[in-house]
């Protein structure tokens, strides 16, 4: 299966049924948002612990709600309704769930060297170690004396763990799509391309990716002088113009999310087909 077949059999299941696209795309997101909802407790000062709730719900909501959307991409692609009942069935659902967090965990494993630099940034930037004793960090341990290329070093390693588990995450894009077609072992062999035509799927979430770009480069200037940061004195770029260039990337990404989602699952069905 080549990876111009998938995105061209993508695109044909995404355009089909603008209908049927629409409803997809209404209820991923009425389920995240439910899902996030709890998030609404952080607010106020003493409803915070209730926001726990949210990763709970993710687990048991979204998790399941994945493996129904890989079936539901599997009928779009073959010429059934891409929106239909399927993205909120309840059959089988435990085999679902059980699935979803052992996909979860293989991502964790991916995301641990992110995992483990949040914990230290979150015990150097807590207030529990002063400022001075941080940048005396980066300098003198990262930095060989040098302040500006410890803070490189910084940068560098906080990119390689997130690209590492950006890997990850493309590296089992297939899984779910491979679940949904009933053979697990389609993947198999099959990861490179899997992992390619994942990138090639970040094409239909430039908009969003541009304006991440932008909010970086925002925040760049800021980025590069540490002492005023963490000295507090820093004066930071406008937080309401941040969040409009994030609103109008997402708003202008959102009707391309489903296309994102099909470009695999289109190459995992490819498979199918020529098995």
């Amino acid at each position: 299966m080549k990876i111009s077949k998938a995105v061209s059999a993508a695109r044909r299941a995404y355009t089909a049924s603008p209908a049927g696209t629409g409803r997809f795309l209404l209820t991923e997101t009425c389920l995240t948002l439910i899902c996030l909802a709890p998030l609404l407790f952080l607010a106020e000062e003493g409803l915070k612990p209730l926001a726990w709730v949210s990763p709970v719900l993710w687990l048991l909501v979204m998790l399941p709600a994945r493996m129904n959307a890989a079936a539901a991409m599997r009928d779009g692609l073959r010429g059934g309704d891409l929106g239909g009942r399927r993205l909120i069935e309840t059959d089988g659902y435990g085999r679902k769930l059980a699935f979803g967090l052992k996909r979860l965990l293989f991502l964790a494993l991916w995301g641990s060297p992110l995992i483990a630099l949040g914990i230290v940034f979150r015990i150097h930037f807590s207030g529990e170690v002063d400022s001075f004793t941080v940048l005396r960090m980066i300098k003198n341990d990262l930095g060989g004396g040098d302040q500006m290329r410890g803070i490189l070093v910084l940068v560098l390693v906080t990119l390689a763990a997130l690209l590492l588990l950006a890997l990850g995450c493309a590296f089992h894009s297939g899984a779910r799509h491979a679940f949904a077609q009933g053979d697990r072992e389609l993947v198999r062999g099959h990861h490179g391309r899997i992992v390619l035509c994942w990138l090639s799927s970040l094409l239909s979430i430039l908009p969003l990716l541009i304006a991440v770009a932008a909010v970086i480069l925002r925040y760049l200037p800021v980025l590069t002088d540490l002492n005023a940061l963490l000295m507090k004195t820093a004066e930071l770029p406008s937080t309401k113009g941040t969040l409009v260039i994030l609103g109008i990337g997402a708003l202008l990404t959102l009707p391309l999310l489903p296309l994102r989602s099909l470009i695999p699952a289109a190459f995992v069905d490819g498979l199918k087909r020529e098995k």
